[in-house]
C-alpha cells in the first residue's frame, strides 16, 4: 500500500488536474484565436471619444491587430446596419457604446448575436469577477454585455428658490408654490429627458408623476445647456434633466453651491459591447472583447475614460477601482432595486411608461 502522504499528494494532484487542463485549453484557444485575428481587421463602431481612440491604439500596439473604428451616433448607425443586413451585407464586428439603443432597438431587431461564445479567457468568463451577476448583461438573451454602470442624478433643485419647500421630500413636488418653477427636458422620446423623470415614476408611481406634470406647469426644453444654466442661475426651483457631467464640472470649478441633487432620484446608464450578427472577423472580435474585459483592459479604460470625462470612470469588475474622482458614480448594488436601469430591459419598460405619461399629459 502507498504511504498516507503519497496517497494525499496523489489525491491533490487529481483534484488539480481539471484546473490545469482547463487553463491549458484556454491558452491553446487563445493562441489559435490570436493567430487568426492577426490576419483580420476589426470593424468597430463606437460612440467617439479620445478615450476610445487611445484604447484602440493600445490594443493594436499590444496584439498587432488592425482596427477600423467608425464613430457614429446610434440613431445614425442603427438604420444603416439594419438596411445592410436586410440586403445580406454583414460589414461590422463590434459595437462599443452606451447601451440603451443597443438593448431596446438592435437586439430585438435581430441585428446582434449571442455574446457569451466570444468569452474565452477564464478571468472574463467567471461571473464572480463582476460586481453583480444580474447586471452583467442588459438583456435576457445576453446579447449586450455591460462593463460599466454609471449612477446619475439628473433631477436637481436650487435651494435659493422657494426656500420654504423641502423638495427632498418628494411629496413637496406637488406644493403649489412650485407651479411654473419646474423645468425639464422633453421626455416625449426614450432619451435623457425621460430618464430624468423615470426615477420619480419608480419612486412615486404613475399617478403622482401625472399630477406633477398637470399641476406644476413645467417648462419643457430640448437644449440641455439651457436647462443647466437655468437651474444654476436660479431661473427655476427644480430641474429634471440636468446633465450630471455639467453639475460635476460646476462643483469642480467651485460653483453650484446652491444646487443639489433632488432626493434619491437616480438612474443608471450603461456602457458596453455587442457583436453584430454574422460578424466578418470573429477572431479579432474575440481578442478585443477578452482584452477589454480583462483586469488589464478595464484598468486602462478607467484611466483613459477619467482623463477625458467628468463622470463614469467605473468598472463592473470587482478587481478594478473606479477612476479616483469618479468613485461616487459607482452604483450601490445593495440598493439596485431603487434605481432605474435605463439601459436594461426592465429599465426600458419603465422609461417607455414615462414617455407615454409625458405625451398624454403634455400633448406631445
Amino acid at each position: 500500500m502507498l504511504p498516507l502522504k503519497k496517497l494525499a499528494l496523489s489525491a491533490l494532484a487529481l483534484l488539480a488536474f481539471p484546473a490545469v487542463a482547463a487553463a491549458q485549453n484556454a491558452d491553446a484557444e487563445w493562441n489559435a484565436t490570436l493567430a487568426k485575428a492577426k490576419t483580420q481587421t476589426l470593424m468597430m463602431v463606437n460612440q467617439g471619444s479620445p478615450s476610445f481612440d487611445n484604447m484602440v491604439t493600445a490594443f493594436t500596439k499590444k496584439y498587432g491587430i488592425k482596427v477600423d473604428a467608425t464613430v457614429s451616433r446610434p440613431t445614425v448607425i442603427l438604420p444603416r446596419v439594419k438596411t445592410e443586413q436586410q440586403n445580406g451585407q454583414y460589414l461590422w464586428d463590434i459595437w462599443w457604446t452606451t447601451t440603451s439603443n443597443v438593448v431596446s432597438v438592435a437586439a430585438p431587431a435581430g441585428m446582434l448575436q449571442p455574446f457569451e461564445p466570444f468569452l474565452i479567457v477564464p478571468e472574463v468568463k467567471d461571473i464572480n469577477q463582476w460586481r453583480h451577476p444580474k447586471y452583467i448583461y442588459g438583456d435576457a438573451a445576453k446579447m449586450v454585455f455591460t462593463h460599466s454602470h454609471e449612477i446619475s442624478f439628473s433631477a436637481y433643485r436650487n435651494i435659493d428658490v422657494e426656500k420654504g419647500v423641502d423638495t427632498n421630500n418628494l411629496d413637496a413636488l406637488l406644493d403649489p408654490k412650485l407651479k411654473g418653477k419646474v423645468i425639464m427636458r422633453d421626455a416625449s422620446q426614450p432619451n435623457a429627458g425621460a430618464w430624468s423623470i423615470a426615477p420619480l415614476y419608480k419612486a412615486k408611481g404613475g399617478d403622482f408623476l401625472t399630477k406633477v406634470l398637470k399641476q406644476q406647469d413645467p417648462k419643457v426644453v430640448e437644449n440641455p445647456q439651457q436647462l443647466d444654466s437655468t437651474i444654476i442661475r436660479g431661473g427655476a426651483a427644480v430641474a429634471f434633466g440636468m446633465q450630471g457631467s455639467a453639475y460635476s464640472k460646476c462643483v469642480k470649478d467651485a460653483g453650484c453651491k446652491n444646487v443639489q441633487p433632488l432626493g434619491k432620484l437616480a438612474a443608471v446608464s450603461s456602457r458596453g459591447l455587442a457583436v453584430f450578427k454574422n460578424a466578418p472577423n470573429p477572431e479579432a472580435t474575440k481578442i478585443f472583447i477578452n482584452w477589454l474585459l480583462s483586469k488589464e483592459g478595464q484598468t486602462l479604460f478607467m484611466k483613459e475614460w477619467g482623463a477625458y470625462n467628468e463622470t463614469g470612470g467605473v468598472s463592473m469588475r470587482k478587481d478594478v477601482e473606479p477612476f479616483p474622482e469618479h468613485q461616487s458614480d459607482l452604483p450601490d448594488f445593495a440598493l439596485a432595486d431603487q434605481y432605474v436601469w435605463v439601459a436594461t430591459e426592465d429599465g426600458i419598460k419603465e422609461v417607455d411608461a414615462v414617455v407615454k405619461i409625458f405625451k398624454d399629459v403634455m400633448g406631445k
